[in-house]
């Protein structure tokens, strides 16, 4: 047995003890699992990755092995190359920062699809894979005290997956798509920092950006925000790009709100924006006041952000929908690179 053999059958005995030591869920009214395959691939994901044997997937604990393992596998089978430059530890990038006066150390994780012209710049597409974990951090709901996280983030970790299979099973691209999970944005965006900090390719080769957090609330057919950073200099050809791929995949475009602009700080993308990367988040759960409201309400970061409550209808469409966007910005005819000025720079 090798070193990965062994790892997994480590993992998969600590799945074991953590499924039959995690508090008993409450009763729950599942929401209907009826849908297109893409759909039941996306609740297949959010099942296991927030499920009580992941214990709340936080970073440095045994949740986030058992997380990244996971994205490895996915990523692996689907035919993408680990996007690390360390051959001895694929797939990770370690990522270290403070929480509580001691030194917590984590990981990103960083797969990479090949395109035909790397040398014409990258796409980028990310979502966080840590969450809350158990105990103190979480807000518990009754005697269950595991926060799973699951529209807070595995319905975006289900997307990352789904995105990269559609796209490694069509023709190859011009430009390198690069998929980033992030560690640690629970803690203050911590693994996009590290990432802008110490790229795999020079930072400027990304031409955008696409990240994907909190989606698993809307219902197929519903319409799509997309929350940017409103700068001209770095968005509008983007922004043509994304119009246009919404008129012909028939997703209706809403603009979005002052609350919605005002989660900007609060997600992976703002640290791209603030390097002058145009990022953005395309969202049809943000289209949702109500469905949303409702979410920050009551699971947002509680213990009942459970499988059985994510609605992942909107998230399929999305799915589509970015796979068919990165197409068109991997080409460099279509989105030609840019110059990039740091925002506040000169």
């Amino acid at each position: 047995m090798g070193a990965t053999g062994a790892r997994l059958t480590i993992l998969t005995g600590a799945i074991a003890l953590l499924a039959a030591c995690a508090p008993a869920a409450p009763p729950v009214t599942p929401l209907s699992r009826d849908g297109s395959a893409l759909e039941q691939a996306l609740h297949a994901h959010v099942d296991m990755l927030a499920s009580d044997a992941f214990a709340g997937r936080e970073a440095g604990t045994i949740g986030e092995d058992l997380t990244l393992t996971y994205l490895e596998e996915a990523f692996g089978a689907a035919g993408l190359r680990s996007g690390t430059l360390d051959p001895g530890n694929p797939w990770r990038e370690p990522v270290s920062y403070s929480r509580n006066g001691r030194t917590l150390d984590t990981y990103n994780f960083i797969a990479r699809l090949p395109g035909s012209e790397p040398q014409a710049g990258a796409v980028l597409v990310m979502a966080h894979w840590d969450h809350l974990g158990y105990g103190s951090r979480c807000r518990a709901n009754g005697d269950d005290r595991i926060c799973n996280g699951a529209v807070d983030n595995a319905s975006g970790l289900a997307m990352l997956i789904e995105i990269a299979r559609t796209l490694a099973q069509g023709p190859q691209l011009d430009r390198d798509v690069y998929f980033l999970a992030t560690g640690g944005e629970e803690d203050g965006l911590r693994g996009a920092s590290a990432f802008v900090s110490d790229p795999p390719v020079p930072l400027e080769n990304f031409v955008a950006a696409f990240n994907l957090d909190t989606e698993g609330i809307a219902p197929a057919g519903a319409p799509a925000v997309v929350l940017a950073t409103p700068d001209p200099a770095t968005t509008d050809k983007l922004m043509r790009i994304i119009s246009g791929t919404a008129h012909e995949q028939g997703v209706e475009l809403v603009p979005p709100d002052g609350r919605n602009r005002k989660f900007l700080r609060r997600q992976d993308g703002w640290v791209f924006d603030a390097e002058g990367i145009p990022a953005v988040l395309i969202s049809t759960a943000f289209a949702q006041k109500e469905r949303l409201s409702s979410y920050m309400r009551g699971r947002y970061h509680r213990a009942d952000d459970e499988a059985a409550f994510v609605e992942l209808g909107g998230a399929a469409d999305m799915v589509r929908f970015h796979a068919a966007l990165v197409t068109r910005v991997a080409d460099p005819a279509r989105m030609p690179r840019a110059t990039l000025t740091p925002a506040g720079g000169g």
